[in-house]
């Protein structure tokens, strides 16, 4: 069964672990401070990935998962660590 949860921090650039939302799901971000996260989902099993939303702050947000893989993705890196956590309720 596929991981359905990854938290962790960013503390220069990179990707979290992919996940699959099997329905609905939430990301949380927080302890930003110069930095751009993305939150990219794949259709076709992690070959190519598109972006879903774009954050450079703290936030919360819900995710319809329909099954498709996701990661978040910090592609620049200033300042902080980045808590995040990405999946379904527990």
């Amino acid at each position: 069964m596929p991981n359905t949860n990854a938290s962790g921090s960013f503390t220069g650039t990179g990707t979290s672990d992919e996940i699959v939302i099997p329905e609905i799901g939430s990301v949380s971000l927080s302890g930003f401070g110069s930095a751009t996260v993305v939150l990219e989902r794949s259709g076709d099993e992690g070959i190519t990935w598109k972006t879903v939303a774009t954050y450079t702050a703290d936030g919360e947000a819900g995710v319809l998962g329909i099954g498709w893989k996701w990661r978040l993705n910090c592609t620049v890196h200033g300042s902080g660590t980045i808590v995040y956590f990405l999946g379904s309720p527990s």
